[in-house]
């Protein structure tokens, strides 16, 4: 692979037809091993008031089983336990990974402290009845989507939250209008992605996300771009939620889930027809 492949556009402003971003992750692709990982929440599935309710539309698991017969690896990275990323894509084939890849079974150290902050912080929300709590096994989320003032529930929501994770050794993670209890020594998705494509020795790939976890996953690609050791393209899934950051970090920015079962769609054709 040459040095330096060809650097996509920029992602800060306004998002890319389908069409130009399929060009560029066909490009990507040519590569092999190749892969294509995403997230799910807001990247292949809509955000909804209540993330229980979350739901894959039948054109993306459609579309994720073709790319499975077209690609060396089709992966999900997820902060949600890898049995109900399962349930929710329902794709045979892909890889689930879970829990920003804790392997399955795995004495979690730090799980004693998201129980301990779990038991202080629910009595500080009696007065925050908007605010939804969201069981992750080994982690916990504030969701504050359907306060009438986001932005100011989610100062007070720090303010509570900080002090408890210091006294409990947890880490907060912040995303689109949600605050994360996770123990100290959890991975993250950056460390899950180098271990999933470091262990297929992944020379073609494209990314989807759409947070602000998903930073540090379009740093790498960058760098290893840069390298020459990949071709990789980075892409942000844009909605009104999305922090300028992520689309800063990003090589090319479709806009919204839609666009994304479009792009799958379009992918799984063009491989098929190409023989992957």
């Amino acid at each position: 692979m040459a040095s330096g492949a060809s650097a996509p556009r920029r992602a800060a402003g306004a998002s890319q037809p389908v069409a130009e971003v399929l060009a560029r992750c066909l490009e990507a692709l040519s590569h092999r091993p190749n892969a294509l990982v995403c997230d799910i929440d807001g990247t292949i599935s809509r955000i909804v008031p209540r993330p229980e309710d979350a739901t894959v539309s039948p054109r993306v698991t459609e579309a994720l089983e073709n790319l499975v017969g077209a690609l060396d690896l089709v992966a999900v990275i997820t902060a949600r336990q890898a049995a109900l990323a399962r349930r929710m894509v329902g794709a045979d084939g892909v890889e689930y990974v879970g829990n920003y890849g804790l392997p399955a079974g795995a004495d979690v150290h730090g799980a004693d402290s998201i129980k301990a902050a779990r038991r202080v912080v629910l009595p500080l929300l009696a007065g925050l009845p908007c605010v939804t709590v969201e069981d992750k096994g080994v982690a916990f989320s504030l969701h504050y989507r359907n306060c009438d003032q986001p932005e100011a529930v989610r100062e007070r929501l720090l303010s509570l939250a900080a002090p408890v994770a210091e006294a409990t050794g947890t880490r907060l993670l912040e995303g689109k209008r949600v605050i994360e209890f996770v123990p100290g020594a959890l991975p993250d998705k950056h460390s899950a992605f180098l271990a999933l494509t470091e262990a297929r020795g992944i020379r073609g790939l494209v990314y989807l996300g759409d947070d602000l976890s998903d930073i540090p996953v379009f740093g790498e690609i960058k760098g290893r771009r840069a390298e020459g050791v990949m071709d990789a393209v980075a892409v942000v899934v844009r909605d009104n939620e999305t922090d300028p950051s992520v689309a800063e970090a990003a090589d090319l920015a479709v806009e919204g889930v839609d666009a994304v079962e479009e792009l799958l769609g379009a992918l799984a054709r063009e491989l098929s027809r190409s023989g992957g």
